[in-house]
Order: structure tokens, then sequence, then C-alpha cells
């Protein structure tokens, strides 16, 4: 990890305000616990905003009031660069349309994908989503043990969104690896070459849907006209980038804390099997409770920002995982609490680069723990298996040995 000595703190910043926070690889995150425990650390440690000396040195902004105020002001936070460290000395891959546009560029490039992301239009999925859940969960019951990771979470909503895209389901594996070493390889390098991989990958999908419509997400793009003008090869592989690398991990990930809590939280788990209708309001206190998505953002200018002296260039950090359990907006922020009246999380998010798939992952994630708690028997963690976690732009379970009776 980074240190104090390798990583000068930048003029003009309070000694008080710099914290160690390495957001690939932590040292919080080896406890007991895991990564959910290490926000509520890092919480109860760093204020609100703070200067980490980690992988170059970049603000982290943690506080629920300040990391709303961040994703609204992007005219200073700009998701132009979400690179941390800033490597200029690296190529600069296509960006991601239309996250990687502020306003008011954004809201034009964004309006064709509010249209396809509709709670109505991901509603119709429904069914599809089911039966896949129940095929994957059925597959391993009998077992008695599985890596609910590798054998359900991750397959579920990463095959659900190849099909959105009109991807080829056979090379499931060679999608899913790109998406997680984009996501979560702490080496640089090593997540350029990836995204690199996916866009050529990507690129012929597009070549061929322009040749060959089909009635799928990329012929939809393909057929765009933003302001009056048609969509350009390269403006689609934008939208493919952004949809392809953020909708194939997402998902996998906040379901496996969300099973990891649970088979720790065996009262929990009987709870909702007696009364299941109350699963779609506990999910979203298990999300609020597990968020997995902290964003990288670039400081467009020189500017004192609640008392912080940004300077144009400095990297940031989101830190929504940890704003999702800060006491000042949610009592007893640590505990899961499915009895919790508002649950008014920013887990996908806030201000106008809020998560478009939103939808589609509530779906997802509330019709998987439906059919596992009726189709699995209590279960808990493997004893002396680790679950290993990582953080990045993801946070990420890389295995979740589970068991249950027979």
């Amino acid at each position: 990890m980074a240190t104090l000595a390798e990583h000068p703190v930048p003029k003009g910043i309070d000694p008080s305000l710099v914290i160690d926070f390495d957001y690939y690889s932590d040292r919080r995150y080896g406890q007991p616990g895991g990564i959910p425990q290490a926000m509520a650390d890092l919480r109860d440690e760093a204020p609100d905003a703070f200067w980490s000396t980690a992988l170059g040195g970049y603000w982290v902004v943690q506080g629920h009031e300040a990391i709303v105020d961040a994703a609204a002001r992007t005219d200073l936070f700009s998701s132009g660069y979400m690179r941390i460290p800033a490597r200029p000395d690296l190529p600069e891959p296509p960006k991601n349309i239309p996250l990687q546009l502020d306003p008011p560029n954004h809201a034009a490039f964004r309006a064709p994908l509010n249209k396809v992301f509709t709670p109505t239009q991901m509603y119709r999925r429904v069914d599809q989503i089911r039966a896949l859940a129940v095929e994957l969960i059925d597959a391993i019951a009998p077992l008695g043990e599985a890596d609910f990771f590798d054998t359900v979470a991750e397959k579920l909503p990463v095959l659900i969104f190849i099909d959105i895209m009109g991807l080829d389901r056979a090379h499931f594996r060679q999608y899913r690896d790109m998406a997680k070493a984009a996501a979560s390889e702490p080496d640089q390098e090593i997540r350029l070459k990836a995204v690199h991989d996916g866009s050529e990958l990507l690129a012929g999908v597009i070549a061929d849907r322009r040749a060959n419509p089909r009635d799928d997400l990329i012929s939809y793009l393909l057929d765009l006209e933003i302001e009056g003008a048609p969509v350009s090869d390269d403006m689609v592989l934008g939208y493919c980038k952004l949809l392809f690398f953020a909708g194939l991990d997402t998902v996998a990930n906040a379901m496996s804390f969300i099973m990891y809590y649970l088979a720790r939280d065996q009262a929990l788990q009987e709870r909702l099997r007696r009364e299941p209708d109350k699963i779609p309001h506990a999910m979203e206190e298990l999300i609020r409770r597990h968020a997995v998505a902290p964003v990288v953002r670039i400081i467009a200018k020189d500017e004192v920002w609640r008392g912080l002296p940004l300077s144009k260039g400095d990297m940031a950090l989101l830190n929504y995982p940890a704003a999702n359990i800060d006491p000042r907006v949610f009592d007893h922020p640590d505990e899961v609490d499915i009895d919790r009246e508002r649950i008014n999380h920013i887990a996908f998010g806030s201000g106008p680069h809020r998560c478009l798939g939103r939808h589609l992952a509530r779906i997802e994630m509330v019709v998987l723990l439906e059919e596992a708690l009726s189709r699995l028997p209590t279960f808990r963690l493997a004893e002396g298996k680790p679950v290993p976690m990582r953080g990045g732009g993801v946070l990420t379970v890389e295995s979740l040995p589970l068991v249950w009776d027979r």
C-alpha cells in the first residue's frame, strides 16, 4: 500500500484531513466482517471528505450530504476522466457515453437509454429473470454446498445483460473476465487492456449490427439520432462500453455481499421465508448496507469546496458505500433493519449520473433472493473457507462458499 512518505501531501491541506486509504486493497479490508466493516471503520476514523495518500494521492468524499453535493456539482467533480491514479502516460480509451459527458451535453445522450431502462420496460423481463434464477438455484440445491458467487450470483445478471445487448451467451466467461478486470484489477495497465479488449469485441458486434440489424439494444442505438444528427459507430461504442462494463459486475457483487450477510444472520433468513412479502423492502435495506460502487471524478477547476483546497486535475473518489451508513441520515446505520421506514439510500449514486440500470438491478436482486430463500434451506458460510473480497471500481466478493443441510 502507498505510504505518506511515498506520496507527499500537497500544500494547503490540513494534516488532520490526511488519511491513508487505498480503495483497491486497503488494509482495513482484511479484518473480520470484510469490506462492509471496513467502510464503517473508515467512516468513524475519517471526516466527510479527506485526502488519501495512497495511489498517487486523491480526495475521498464519504459523508452523505457531502457526496450528494459533489455528485450535483458536475462543474467541479467532472466525470471526464475516471482513473485513480491519474496516468496521462497511458492511452485514454474511448469515453463511456453518457457517463463521461458532463452537463449540458450529458442529458441529450442519456435520454435514449432512459427510455430503455424504465421500470416498466425492465419489469417485462421478470419472467425471464425468474426462470433463470430457478434454473441456477435448482442446479445447486441438491448439492448441499456451492460457491454462490460463481454458480448463481454472477451468472444471472451477466446472462440477462448479454441477452439485452444481443451478445452471444457462449462467450459468457470472456465477457465476465473482461468486465471484472476492468472494474477491480489493481494494476491499471491490466485494467486498460481489459477495456481495450472489450472495446474491440464490441466494435466487431457493432459493425455486424450495422450490416445486419436485429431486435436488440445495439441495433436500437445504431438507429438513434441525437440533436438531429445520426450517431456514429464510435458513439455507439461509447454507449456499449458503459453498458457492458457497468452491467456485468455490479449486481453480481451486490447480491454476493447480501448473501454473505444473510449467511451470518440466519434469523433474518427465517423471517423473510415466513414473510416473503417483505423481501422487496428488505432488499432496499440490504442494498443500503452493502453498496458496491464508489465512483471516480476529476476536479475540473481550482476551488475551496467545504473548506478543502481542491485543485484542477486532482482525482476524487465518491465513496457511496460509506455515505450509505452515515449516522446523521440513518439511525443505527451499521445494522440491517428491514423495519426501517425510510430507506433513503444512494447505493445507485446521486445526481445526473445516477445508475441507469437501477430498476433492472432491483428486479434481479429481489427475484434472486425470493427464489434462493424459497428453494434453499437455511444456509451458512462454509466453515474454514475464506470469503475473499477486493476493492476497486466495484467492491468485489471473489468467492462465496455456502453450505446448507440437504
